[in-house]
């Protein structure tokens, strides 16, 4: 038995199906796939902020992510630990 990559069922394992469990759960797959390659203005701006003069580790942290990952939540550190605040 294997489980499915995308919705997680178990299915019998087959020389066809090795990853997903049917052909739909495939296509979806490929549909909800994300990009693995950073964009060409993203590597501008962060050849940009390497050559910038940055305060802080935590500042550069900080416009990293934002270029990185725009509109993800902020991460904070408290007490040594890290929080990352939830978006609900």
């Amino acid at each position: 038995m294997g489980t499915c990559t995308y919705c997680g069922r178990n299915f019998p394992l087959t020389r066809a199906t090795r990853k997903y469990c049917t052909p739909r759960c495939r296509t979806n797959a490929c549909l909800d796939r994300k990009p693995r390659r950073i964009r060409a203005a993203d590597v501008d701006a962060i050849l940009r902020l390497i050559d910038s003069d940055v305060d802080s580790a935590e500042l550069f942290r900080a416009r990293l992510r934002a270029i990185l990952v725009p509109g993800s939540p902020q991460v904070v550190v408290e007490s040594g630990r890290v929080v990352i605040p939830r978006m609900d």
